[in-house]
């Protein structure tokens, strides 16, 4: 092994302290990574690296760690068991190391161990597999650094499951409205959580039209107004209802967007108010088998497209309550999009975007909200 002279082993054996066996740490990872190293002199540093990556000194670890961790091979097992030690000797690998599987990584995301996770969430590629994991098992100080990482793969999926489970979190806000590409659902959750100046950057990215600029600010206030429709009685839904449609704001998207999400008061009363009848014989025709839904739905001048998907969606709505139990709003939406999406195949592709938008942006502010 040409780096390590016979002067390196007689000081090692004269003086065998950790910075010493740090150094020779140090030289004999550098050595493993030399192209021309015969086979046995690659054996015989292996033998010495695995018996340094158990040295009780951190120190010496810590060496074999910032050395290796450039490395394009390793010896079986090497990267998992310094990924395993302490944040001063697994991090810069965790951060670098090409010799992670993603099964690898994924275990040690597993792990829930922080800083770990952040190390991981850095690395200069980081596949949507992990990214995912990553999004589920993480803190949000995990979730801004993948978001941060041009590097890291976001499939539109796990995208959307940042924005809701860690979406309030200002520091993953920020990170996700300065990421190059977002898609449009994804920008329309984030929205809808944002705060002010982060809603300013969204609006000032290049990718943001003025018809899309105008499209999340009409999602934002569908949400916010249903979110405080669900934990209202009915007799305020109504009030809320009418003043709506007094200021012509009772758009269609708006009653969708509350049978969606299961608010049935609301969308009742905006498909009467809409309809221009008595909110009785508005549930009559609704509910009626025969074709009182169809009627009323034309009536009041909703998306025709759009039908057969809202008429699903109302089956869905009177099969399944909210049970008060954890994620039942969650529970709620999965069923929804399970039953309407099979009812949208034949859809013009904008009218199933349109309503697949109001789908699938039901925050976890509201998943979560009081019943």
């Amino acid at each position: 092994m040409a780096k390590l002279t016979p002067g390196d082993i007689a000081r090692l054996s004269v003086d065998p302290s950790a910075t010493t066996r740090a150094d020779v740490a140090a030289k004999v990872a550098e050595v493993y990574q030399d192209a021309a190293l015969s086979a046995g002199e690659r054996a015989e540093a292996e033998v010495v690296l695995r018996l340094m990556a158990r040295d009780a000194m951190t120190t010496v670890r810590e060496a074999l760690a910032q050395h290796l961790k450039k490395a394009a091979r390793l010896p079986d097992g090497l990267a998992m068991a310094l990924a395993k030690d302490i944040d001063d000797v697994a991090l810069p690998m965790l951060a670098e190391s090409a010799a992670f599987s993603d099964a690898d990584l994924l275990e040690i995301v597993k792990s829930k161990a922080e800083s770990k996770q952040v190390a991981i969430a850095g690395r200069p590629k980081v596949s949507d597999k992990i990214a995912r994991a990553l999004v589920e098992d993480g803190t949000p100080r995990v979730a801004a650094t993948l978001a941060g990482n041009e590097g890291a793969e976001l499939s539109e999926a796990t995208a959307e499951r940042m924005v809701e489970r860690h979406g309030k979190a200002s520091v993953v806000q920020e990170k996700l409205a300065g990421r190059s590409k977002l898609p449009v659902r994804v920008l329309e959750k984030l929205y809808a959580l944002a705060s002010a100046s982060i809603k300013e950057k969204l609006l000032a990215r290049d990718d943001v039209t003025p018809d899309l600029a105008a499209s999340l600010a009409t999602s934002a206030h569908e949400i916010a107004t249903v979110g405080a429709s669900l934990k209202s009685e009915e007799d305020d839904v109504a009030k809320l209802a009418a003043q709506l449609h007094a200021t012509g704001r009772l758009e269609p998207g708006l009653v969708i967007r509350a049978l969606c999400m299961g608010d049935i008061f609301l969308f009742e009363r905006g498909m009467a108010l809409r309809a221009d009848v008595p909110i009785e014989r508005a549930r009559q025709l609704i509910y009626d088998p025969v074709g009182g839904l169809k009627y009323i739905y034309e009536r009041a001048y909703m998306p025709p497209a759009l039908y057969p998907a809202v008429k699903a969606a109302l089956e869905v709505a009177q099969e399944t309550q909210y049970d008060g139990g954890p994620a039942d709003r969650e529970r709620f939406k999965r069923k929804m999009i399970e039953r309407v999406l099979t009812k949208v195949d034949d859809a013009d592709p904008d009218t199933a975007d349109y309503l697949l938008a109001r789908l699938t942006t039901i925050t976890d502010t509201l998943a979560h909200a009081p019943h």
